[in-house]
């Protein structure tokens, strides 16, 4: 759900008030119909950085005045309302600011992808073989994921990571939250104990937390890196780590850290997740080895995925699961189904036997070192030592830090000149005393990149207040 809201917390009307008259014009006017889900009030309270008393209260009152339904479990979710014209000028009057859609907005999200430069051609040609190649991609697919893909991915794995990989150990899913949900059905849960980074992917995170576990933190730092002596002395058996790229801060994790943790593992009889989402996209240096790739416990499960060097919409993912637990898996088959579209595995699958994927790898990674340098040039050109600047040179987003600015102001007074930032607060379990501003540059072309720099810095720096 897209909420185009910008709180005016120095307006003398309360922002929970704020909040509720923006999500009661979106249903008068019918642009959130009836049986639209509201989003959820831990989600809202992060994305506007509000409390989430304040939510609760906005949502309260649509809920008093009928305008929502909660169900226990299930959220609050907006009701049937009898047609009735509406005309108002509170658009005019009141203190929320929704952009017009025509409005364009300068979004550094992390997550998005370059789209003029995606080999669309190419891709709906595998699209088309994998409709008309005999194959029953109508049905639900293989449970373990179609086999032409998991065989092209040993290949690729091989050639890429340095990973020697039986076809029959790689898992295909939609998403790294569900291959997550995945280990944990296959792990003893009783004596499950999990550590993750601090800071972390926030979505993993949930998954851990839904399911009732209690994470222990292991420490990232900006400059010394990964504190492992945490993990070492808690009583963890499974850790989930981003070792070739931190999530978020970009830290790379040393080769004598990657032996102590597989030695950890070992001892512990316990297991490490590696999530290698963006390994394709290193601008400095050799590729940096995967964990997996020197593992001869098999005490690694890898995790990959499709969204950041690829395709976002294909939702696939995978993971080569070791071979004790991928025995375990296969007695499970008839308990599970395949998330994935097989069709779109196909494709996938297609895509990467003609060679394509490959190539239209290697040449995002220029177009990311690209833009990855002019990013730096324009950070420091405009910005200069008012910002510390965080993370390796690799994938598609850097942090910035501002001090003795609180980062909401930073947020309010980018959104007044039209660019979209993020803080970096929802990957972070403990308190910080600064949270870095996350920009994604993968789907901005250069010149919103320099634009967009240079408003910052002028919004930031050259105005008063």
């Amino acid at each position: 759900m897209n909420i185009a809201i910008h709180i005016r917390k120095e307006s003398k009307t309360p922002v929970y008030l704020q909040l509720y008259e923006y999500f009661q014009d979106e249903i008068i006017k019918g642009k959130m119909p009836a049986g639209t889900k509201l989003p959820s009030i831990r989600y809202l309270a992060n994305y506007l950085h509000i409390s989430k008393n304040t939510v609760i209260d906005a949502y309260q009152q649509l809920w008093m005045e009928g305008y929502v339904e909660s169900k226990e479990k299930s959220g609050y979710r907006v009701v049937s309302l009898s047609s009735f014209d509406y005309h108002s000028n509170k658009m005019e009057t009141n203190n929320v600011i929704v952009p017009k859609e025509e409005e364009h907005f300068i979004d550094f999200h992390y997550g998005k992808i370059d789209q003029p430069h995606f080999p669309s051609n190419a891709w709906k040609k595998a699209l088309k073989e994998a409709i008309e190649t005999e194959g029953n991609w109508m049905l639900y697919g293989d449970y373990k994921g179609e086999s032409i893909l998991r065989n092209e991915l040993a290949g690729y794995l091989s050639r890429s990571r340095g990973i020697s990989v039986s076809p029959e150990n790689i898992l295909i899913s939609a998403g790294t939250e569900q291959l997550i949900m995945h280990v944990l059905g296959l792990l003893n849960r009783t004596s499950l104990q999990i550590a993750m980074e601090e800071p972390g992917y926030d979505g993993v995170r949930e998954v851990f937390r839904k399911e009732g576990h209690t994470v222990h933190p292991v420490p990232v730092l900006q400059e010394e890196g990964y504190q492992l002596s945490s993990l070492l002395s808690s009583n963890s058996n499974l850790v989930y780590v981003t070792p070739s790229h931190q999530f978020p801060l970009g830290n790379i994790m040393p080769i004598n850290q990657r032996i102590e943790l597989l030695k950890w593992a070992e001892q512990a009889d316990g297991y490490i997740l590696e999530d290698d989402y963006d390994s394709e996209f290193r601008f400095l240096g050799s590729p940096i080895p995967s964990m997996k790739s020197i593992d001869r416990q098999d005490r690694v499960i890898y995790l990959g995925t499709f969204s950041k060097c690829f395709l976002p919409s294909v939702r696939i993912s995978y993971m080569i699961l070791p071979t004790i637990l991928m025995e375990k898996w296969n007695t499970r088959q008839f308990e599970e189904t395949q998330s994935s579209s097989p069709l779109l595995q196909k494709a996938v699958a297609a895509f990467m036997k003609s060679g394509e994927f490959e190539k239209h790898i290697k040449r995002m990674r220029k177009v990311y070192e690209r833009k990855y340098h002019l990013l730096m040039e324009c950070i420091r050109r405009y910005m200069g030592n008012k910002v510390t600047i965080i993370g390796e040179s690799a994938g598609v987003h850097v942090l910035i830090s501002v001090e003795k600015v609180p980062i909401d102001k930073l947020i309010q007074k980018a959104e007044k000149v039209g660019v979209r930032i993020y803080s970096t607060e929802k990957y972070y379990k403990q308190e910080a005393k600064c949270f870095p501003i996350i920009l994604g540059f993968g789907g901005l072309n250069e010149e919103e990149i320099e634009v967009g720099i240079k408003r910052l810095s002028n919004c930031w720096f050259n105005e008063e207040g």
